[in-house]
């Protein structure tokens, strides 16, 4: 049986934290021992995880004086050690393969932590030329390449995301692609839970997500400035946090759009009220393989999103909806197509159908587990 270790930095609220969530809990336990590491304990999935893996986090979270000054000391080292100390300290073991899943801090403790016997694997989970926010993690591009030279293979979760890898780093021998694991059945259940929210007149749009600036909610917000002045009837709710959420709402007061525009704190559950929306939208400047727009078509809700890496792979051959230039204008023309055209969106929602049936939970995972035995 193989020993794997996975290594994520936080399994907190996230789409690549929910992808993770779900290799854990449905991985087979008769091929792999896995142990996965996190920074922190009492996150969103910690508890799920700890059911399905063993598990050990560097700060615990319990309080007391003397934890509290521990965990002090652990952020100050994790922050100043060399990675081949912090991975002796706070990792530790002896592990058939490392997989560091998630590109930045994951993937320069895992690649830089000195040669082992094991193998290495970094799963990489955004667009590396678009959305290169983890080059501040290793100070430069050539730093990053550097590490990502220690590993054995690195996985891609969409084939637009492998084209840019490759196109910035090379390294094209060991860049392999699979897919993110949705875990359809769940969340068609979620979705039946009652929510007391109360979207306002005309079609409903909905958004879920980290408010950082590469979502593009800023962009969204000006669209919606122009459809109100247009004389369109619709309304706007945006569920997330993060750095960006209280810019995002003086926006939406300047602009006079609070009736339109309603936001609402990260909900454990998005998908009951996804579920009850027309038309989920993506706005981002930059995506992987989005997780949200996965699961709207797992809802059968029509699609908005500005051209990303894995949206055209997500949509495979049907018409989930609009992929629109990546662009302010580009969402505007398609928000004002839906809305002068909202017979379309019962024909999207048809062709969700379709592709739902492709994005088997069992399938991606079995993919996952054979390459883990390959390597």
């Amino acid at each position: 049986m193989k020993r794997i270790l996975f290594f994520m930095e936080t399994v907190d609220f996230g789409g690549a934290e929910t992808v993770f969530n779900n290799i854990i809990k449905n991985t087979a336990k008769d091929m792999f021992d896995v142990k996965v590491v996190t920074e922190r304990d009492h996150e969103l999935f910690t508890d799920e995880i700890k059911d399905a893996a063993s598990y050990n986090c560097f700060i615990k979270t319990e309080r007391s004086s003397i934890r509290d000054l521990w965990n002090k000391i652990v952020i100050k080292l994790s922050l100043i050690l060399p990675e081949k100390y912090i991975r002796a300290l706070f990792i530790r073991g002896k592990y058939d393969v490392e997989v560091a899943f998630c590109e930045g801090y994951s993937t320069k403790i895992i690649g830089n932590s000195g040669k082992r016997s094991c193998k290495k694997i970094a799963w990489v989970h955004t667009d590396m030329i678009k959305n290169p926010w983890s080059e501040r993690i290793f100070g430069s591009a050539e730093e990053e390449k550097k590490c990502y030279e220690n590993f054995d293979a690195i996985v891609c979760v969409a084939e637009t995301m492998k084209e840019s890898f490759i196109k910035k780093y090379g390294m094209a021998e060991k860049v392999h692609v699979l897919y993110n694991p949705i875990d359809f059945d769940s969340i068609i259940e979620k979705s039946k839970e009652k929510n007391d929210f109360k979207f306002g007149d005309g079609m409903k749009f909905i958004l879920a997500g980290s408010f950082v600036k590469v979502k593009g909610f800023e962009r969204l917000v000006n669209v919606c400035e122009r459809l109100k002045n247009d004389g369109e009837r619709f309304s706007v709710l945006i569920m997330g946090d993060g750095e960006e959420k209280e810019n995002i709402k003086k926006l939406i007061s300047e602009k006079n759009l609070g009736d339109t525009i309603k936001i609402l704190d990260f909900q454990t559950n998005p998908y009951k009220y996804i579920a009850h929306s027309d038309v989920y939208v993506c706005s981002s400047l930059a995506e992987g393989y989005s997780t949200a727009v996965s699961e709207a078509v797992a809802l059968n809700v029509p699609v908005i999103t500005t051209e990303c890496s894995g949206m055209k792979e997500i949509f495979g051959e049907n018409e989930c909806g609009i992929i629109c230039e990546n662009s302010e204008d580009g969402l505007y023309n398609a928000m004002k197509k839906v809305l002068k055209n909202p017979s379309l969106l019962e024909k999207f929602s048809e062709e969700e159908k379709k592709r739902a049936k492709d994005f088997s939970l069992q399938k991606r995972v079995k993919a996952i587990e054979d390459f883990l035995e390959s390597v």
